[in-house]
């Protein structure tokens, strides 16, 4: 017995010596001033502490309605895990399960990476040299300690609260035992995951082992990260299923990451906790054993007040005004003739989603259809290790000199807009917002007769805006369409003041593109009467209550508000394109081709109506009234 405690002493002495030489030399990396760290965040208006969440390694914050943030807090020591630390998080997270406000939590790391793992030199003197001689006690002690780190992680899981891990930077050894217990994984192109316990000499012991596997499917590549402690970059752990969505940087991760908690949160909370009750249930049980716990749960979830028909959009005919040509959800490969043909002072607005696997995509202005026709103007972005865009024009079937700008506009899964404006010299190309290119006419315009998308994308929306049609094109006047009478705004700033020359008129439509930024809480539109201040229609968008609240200012007192709508087409992350019509009794309201509400009219001389305004959390792209 001597034998055996004198070489367990040896044992440890060996670990603690290996783990805290590494622990110092990796610390003296990182002598930086509290302040350097400080400067890797964006400068924001720092949120509130979440009330009852007071810890010493942990911040946890109200990101949004329903939603917690909460913060690996150690930036000064690379988020190692220290002893509050596993003692905190669960305290935290059982705080969480019982906070019926909260619906989704994000989890993320302070400073320069997510976490660097155990705090050795902090927890080194009771994990590795615990008190007494005794082998079975001590071994009950290790036990028991294991226990309870165990339960740091797995309270994430039995938390019901959906959690959405965001990674950044470094994920080192127990930072994997961390992200294998969320529901969802984000993470930087910058991060970086490594099982690191065997350079350690150990054996990962509080969660990776046994969640990793089952996380990415795959035995094979689990038993290479843990026996050899190589580092997965950002691009095999999502190929491999370890995280669902890679950004380019953190402020992006992390508006990605708040806009997905926040569409989770807006949906019903018995529904998305029993889902993830019922998941983890499944995976460690038959598919007979969780169908009859599924009957079990469900005789009396299904008796909530949440559970409900789905809501069907009304459907109405929605006509769009002349010198607007909207089309909606267009399949791909998208080739149809340009309305009227090529002209100057067109714009054509396209919106969509880039592939997360996107290699390229081209946009093609053609003289003609067909395989051989002529292309005026090529759009080529293209992600192949140089990411560029390539452009150029085909001319009886022979490619000219490619023009190319090696700087990409677009990301991996993100949505954009792309907008052609015609100019009597050149194409000039915007790309959310910002100018981009100018391409030469090598080809005469006029020639230009179709549109052709394809590639690596998913359309929302193809817009043909404005331009003059020749004298023999031009439509004769209908008193039962829309009309548009103001000249078109170009991505116009927030807050925007618009005057309707003439006052508003029956059958005047009011047409506004834009774009919810993924932070976005709350914008408004407003039909103002200059004079007096009534509004006779205030439209206000509302993302952290998933509502769309319309009401009407008169003679300085609000009316009641209408709520209800078929569907709600403002999510964080997205655009959208409002056409607003009066009417002679109410307006109507389309968005993205489809009706959206009415609002019968509580000014009954709309025609005072002589101002538009538009402020809040929004990007504008076009507005015409």
């Amino acid at each position: 017995m001597a034998a055996v405690i004198q070489a367990s002493r040896r044992l440890r002495n060996l670990l603690t010596c290996r783990l805290t030489a590494r622990t110092n030399l990796g610390l003296s990396l990182n002598l930086h001033p509290l302040s350097s760290f400080a400067q890797d965040e964006p400068s924001k208006a720092a949120p509130e502490e979440a009330p009852g969440h007071s810890y010493e390694s942990l911040r946890v914050t109200s990101a949004q309605k329903h939603i917690l943030h909460v913060q690996l807090n150690r930036p000064e020591k690379r988020n190692a895990m220290n002893k509050a630390f596993w003692r905190e998080m669960v305290v935290c997270f059982n705080k969480i399960a019982e906070d019926a406000d909260c619906r989704a939590v994000v989890i993320s790391g302070a400073g320069k990476m997510f976490t660097s793992g155990i705090d050795f030199v902090d927890m080194a003197s009771g994990l590795l040299q615990p008190a007494g001689d005794d082998v079975a006690r001590i071994s009950w002690h290790l036990h028991s300690l294991l226990s309870r780190y165990q339960e740091t992680f797995s309270v994430i899981e039995k938390c019901p609260k959906p959690v959405i891990g965001a990674i950044h930077g470094g994920c080192i050894g127990a930072g994997v035992d961390l992200i294998t217990a969320c529901d969802i994984r984000y993470c930087t192109q910058d991060a970086s995951f490594q099982v690191k316990e065997v350079d350690l000499g150990l054996a990962a012991d509080v969660g990776t082992l046994q969640r990793l596997p089952r996380v990415i499917g795959n035995q094979s590549l689990v038993n290479e990260l843990a026996f050899t402690a190589r580092k997965m970059m950002a691009d095999e752990a999502l190929d491999c299923g370890l995280v669902s969505r890679v950004f380019p940087d953190k402020e992006v991760m992390l508006d990605a990451a708040f806009a997905l908690a926040a569409e989770i949160s807006s949906k019903s909370p018995v529904a998305v906790q029993s889902t993830k009750i019922n998941l983890l249930y499944s995976r460690d049980h038959s598919v007979t054993d969780s169908l009859n716990f599924m009957k079990s749960w469900n005789m009396s979830m299904l008796q909530t007040e949440d559970v409900k028909p789905p809501a069907q959009p009304l459907k109405m005919a929605f006509v769009p005004a002349p010198g607007y040509q909207p089309t909606y959800n267009p399949t791909l490969p998208y080739h149809r003739p340009i309305p009227g043909s090529l002209r100057v002072g067109m714009s054509i607005y396209i919106q969509g989603v880039a592939s997360e696997h996107m290699k390229r995509f081209f946009v093609n202005f053609e003289v003609g259809q067909g395989p051989e026709a002529d292309v005026a103007f090529h759009f080529n972005p293209r992600f192949d290790g140089w990411d560029k865009v390539v452009l150029n024009t085909r001319h009886n079937g022979n490619w000219g000199k490619e023009e190319k700008k090696r700087s990409m506009p677009f990301s991996k899964g993100a949505a954009f807009e792309l907008v052609f404006m015609v100019l009597a010299e050149h194409y000039k190309v915007v790309v959310n917002g910002n100018p981009f290119y100018e391409f030469g006419h090598r080809i005469p315009l006029q020639m230009v007769t179709h549109l052709h998308v394809d590639g690596d994308l998913q359309l929302q929306s193809i817009n043909f805006i404005g331009g003059q049609p020749a004298p023999n094109q031009i439509p004769m006047p209908n008193p039962t369409y829309p009309t548009m009478e103001g000249p078109p705004t170009f991505n116009p700033p927030v807050p925007f003041n618009g005057r309707l020359q003439g006052g508003l008129t029956a059958r005047r439509t009011i047409i506004v593109k834009g774009y919810v930024p993924p932070t976005a809480k709350s914008f408004v539109i407003n039909f103002k009467v200059g004079s007096s201040g009534d509004l006779a229609l205030h439209i206000n968008p509302r993302l952290n209550e998933g509502s769309v609240v319309r009401n009407s200012f008169l003679n300085g007192s609000w009316g009641a508000e209408e709520r209800k709508v078929s569907y709600n087409p403002f999510g964080p992350g997205q655009f959208f394109d409002l056409s607003i019509r009066c009417g002679m009794d109410r307006f109507k309201v389309y968005a993205n081709g489809q009706h959206l509400f009415d609002f019968s009219h509580r000014l009954s001389a709309f025609q005072r109506v002589d101002m538009v305004e538009i402020q809040g959390d929004v990007t504008l792209s076009y507005v015409q009234i």
